[in-house]
This record gives C-alpha cells, structure tokens and sequence, in this order.
C-alpha cells in the first residue's frame, strides 16, 4: 500500500474537490492521486497566471510542493487518456450533450524547445505568431462547452525529427499527422468513450482542412455541421452554372434572397440571421446533398458559410448549432484556467497539463453540487 508523506497528506486534505476521486481513479499510485487533486484545486483557486509556483502557493505553505507538481506533471509516469475518458462519461452522465464540438486553438509561445512549436499565421490575428496548435473536443451543453479530450499538433519535423522529438520528450517514432486528421482522431476516441453521438460542429478558423474534416466524418457516418472557406467545391441548387466548381462568393450572392434558416429578430452582431439552400459537395464515395448555411451579422453579405447532412427535418436544429458557436468563444474556459501557462517542454507533460485543465473546467461548469452527486453510470 502506497504511504503518504505527512506534508503532502495535509496538503491534499486542504485541497480536496469533490468528485476529484471518480476521475483520479485510475492513476496507479495514491500519492499521484493526491498530487493531482492538488493541482486540480490549484488551477480552480489560483488567480492570473497558473505557473506551478502560483498553484502550489494558493493551496498549501508547503516549500517543496511546487517542486513535486513539476514532477508529477512531467516525469511521474501516468496517462491520461483514462482520465479524460471517465471525464467525457462523468459530464455527458450530468448534463445532456448537444454536440461534439472541435476546435483549434492556438497558444502563443517563447522559444522553440517545447513540444509543437512552430511558426503559423492565425487569420484571426491576421499574422505569423510562434505557438503551439492544440486541437481539442468539446461536449457542448446548456452548461456550456467543456473540453474532455486533446490532440497537440506537431509540425512534420517535429513528428520526423528524432533529435527534435527527444528535444520535447515526444514519444517516437510517430509519424506525420495533418491537424484535420488529428481532430478526426479525436472524434473516434469519444465515439469509443460516449456511444450516443450528436452532430458534429467545426470551425476549422484557416487551420484545418474543411474537405479532409467533411470527407473523414462522412465515411465514419456522423452528423456534421461545418465552417468551410470560399474554395470549397460545391454545385448548388438555383445556380445558372452546373458543375462543382470552388464559387462559394457565388453561393454568397444566391444565398441572400433565400428564406431565413432561423426566424427571429433583426440580425445584429451579437445576433445573426441565417440563410439556407440545397447543394452538392463532392465526396469520394460520390456527390451528397447537404445544406448551405450563410450566416449574416449585415444586409450585406454573409460573413462565413456552413455545411450540414443534417437532414431537413432538422434544419432548425443545424441553425441553432451554428447560432451557439457564433456566440460562444470556444475555449475560453481552458484559457482562463491556464491551459496556455504550461512552461514546460514536454509533450506528456502538456497532455498531463491539459487533461488537469479539462478537470477544471468541468467542475467549474458542471458546478459543485453535481460534484457531490454519489456517482451515476448509465450504459456504456
């Protein structure tokens, strides 16, 4: 049986979460049990920057806990996919799911040793920043978006490159993967972990490849709403040109006159309107009808333009989906909690520390009353 140290005994004592216990079930050791409800504690009450000295400082006076969070992130050796695993079953058990939502994230970083690094122009910024681009999955509920898996993308020299990947700890060799396919990943992993699937939304925001994201959640049967750039192929309904050709600016200007997708009140920034019609988008196994989605924030033109398979029953359902993401900032939760604080370069170590964030996030949004409900498993 695993003994615990006086100090850290008390220090986990003081920093106990309720619930914390379902998700750290799995890690073999108590002392790694303790350790992480800690860190989870830390990263809940620790305001501004969640470096592992300000964690350690806001829950326990102990002068070596912060040295013992940096091995216990990075070096003590445990995994976490069963964590986010009993994380995805724990929030879908507690709230209803409305989708799966994927998301790239960009993390700004200094330097180049840690793992992912590397130069990319974000059209967001509208410029070349030095980051990491973490692609996560999110069960989307009434609660909000709560991130319960992970992918980190690593750039072809940095997944090729074993003197690279030893750099930042990065288990090889493992071969290239494009960001799309990470996120395609991903949605396998909670396919496997949470049966009862709901659409599937992406923005891929000019990071993913929207035709790899359309293809790859076709074949694998899914429903999908996603965001798609103007040179996508596609032949539309009502167009005086036949064909699949890339002419989403065309698609634009017929969407205009269509009816709204959604009824409501005027579009405004905060609120738009969306607009609909029949296309085709080629796909290997042959053409698929979906639906043209523009999504209007001014009489102009539309500002982005969505795909959907959802069938036309319900439509409705694909506008109030894309109506959720135009509101909600994806992530921001993650942020706050200090998904982009990680300091250190190591590629366990950043997956250690995001799987953490994701249990905060969680118990954040979930609340603390759910995380006192004794533990509910439905089927799995």
């Amino acid at each position: 049986m695993d003994r615990m140290p006086s100090d850290l005994a008390r220090t986990a004592e003081a920093a106990s979460v309720p619930g914390a216990h379902r998700l750290f079930a799995h890690l073999p050791r108590a002392d790694q049990r303790r350790w992480a409800e800690v860190y989870l504690k830390g990263l809940l009450v620790t305001p501004g920057k969640k470096s592992l000295r300000r964690i350690a400082a806001s829950v326990t006076p102990s002068p070596t806990a912060s040295q013992s969070l940096q091995q216990f992130v990075n070096v003590s050796p445990w995994s976490w996919r069963p964590v986010r695993a009993e994380l995805a079953h724990w929030v879908a058990e507690h709230t209803p799911v409305r989708a799966w939502t994927l998301a790239p994230l960009v993390i700004p970083k200094r330097g180049s040793l840690a793992a992912g690094v590397h130069r990319r122009f974000v059209p967001a910024l509208g410029r070349t920043v030095n980051c990491q681009l973490a692609l996560g999955a999110f069960l989307s509920t009434a609660l909000g978006d709560i991130s319960v898996d992970w992918q980190l993308y690593l750039p072809r020299d940095r997944a090729e490159d074993a003197r690279l990947r030893e750099q930042a700890h990065i288990p090889g060799p493992m071969p290239y993967t494009s960001a799309a396919d990470l996120c395609l990943a991903l949605v396998d992993r909670l396919a496997r972990t949470v049966h009862r699937a709901p659409p599937v939304v992406v923005d891929p925001e000019g990071h993913l490849d929207a035709e790899v994201l359309v293809e790859g959640l076709e074949e694998r049967g899914h429903e999908w709403i996603v965001a798609v750039p103007d040179t996508l192929r596609l032949a539309l309904a009502h167009s005086p040109e036949p064909g699949f050709v890339p002419r989403l600016e065309a698609a634009r200007t017929l969407l205009r006159p269509h009816a709204p997708l959604c009824t409501g009140a005027q579009a405004t920034a905060a609120r738009p309107r969306f607009n609909a019609l029949p296309a085709l988008v080629p796909l290997s196994g042959g053409p698929r009808a979906c639906l043209l989605v523009g999504e209007w924030s001014s009489p102009v033109r539309p500002d982005r333009a969505w795909l959907t398979n959802l069938p036309p029953a319900r439509h409705s359902q694909a506008g109030a989906l894309i109506a959720s993401r135009t509101a909600a900032r994806v992530g921001s939760a993650e942020a706050e909690l200090g998904l982009h604080d990680f300091a250190g370069r190591s590629y366990a170590g950043w997956h250690r520390h995001a799987t953490l964030v994701s249990a905060a996030s969680a118990h954040r949004r979930l609340g603390h009353d759910v995380c006192l409900r004794a533990p509910h498993r439905t089927a799995r």
